[in-house]
């Protein structure tokens, strides 16, 4: 007894799929980064407006002399690193402070050098130090569960 099996694939479908797939990626992986960038500037920003670090600690007090100047000019006393709203708007989301520096390395910087050392002086040089210019574990994992949603809902999207 002999049986006669005649199979017909997509094999060829699919191959120009996977190859299809293999050049969009570079892409999609590049675009995902760059939103891990904006959405860590945006946490950066969130967190000091709050008066944290970016381990969620309160910031260290003003001293007493920055406290009564504050007062004098009508200023809040709240510790959030924002005064004239310079620092912290050169931290707005664009291609000059979010940028792709590397093979899978987005880099976030300050759009202005004058206060990329204000930032420098709060962040290193000051004492007390008030870190707000990083991340945690936590804020990784927030991240990159927001990268691996976007890669995902943009290889669905591209209907391969």
């Amino acid at each position: 007894m002999a049986v006669a099996v005649k199979l017909k694939t997509n094999q060829k479908l699919v191959a120009k799929n996977f190859k299809r797939l293999a050049r969009k990626l570079p892409r999609i992986i590049d675009k995902g980064l760059l939103q891990g960038g904006f959405h860590l500037l945006e946490i950066i920003r969130t967190k000091s407006a709050k008066g944290q670090d970016f381990r969620g600690n309160p910031f260290a007090p003003y001293s007493e002399g920055y406290l009564k100047k504050l007062q004098r000019e009508g200023k809040p006393t709240k510790v959030d690193l924002f005064y004239s709203g310079r620092m912290m708007g050169a931290l707005t989301p664009n291609a000059r402070t979010v940028r792709k520096i590397g093979n899978n390395i987005v880099g976030v910087s300050f759009s202005n050098a004058q206060m990329m050392k204000r930032a420098l002086f709060n962040q290193v040089l000051n004492d007390p130090k008030r870190e707000f210019f990083g991340f945690n574990s936590r804020t990784e994992n927030i991240i990159g569960k927001a990268f691996n949603r976007f890669i995902a809902k943009e290889i669905r999207n591209s209907r391969i």
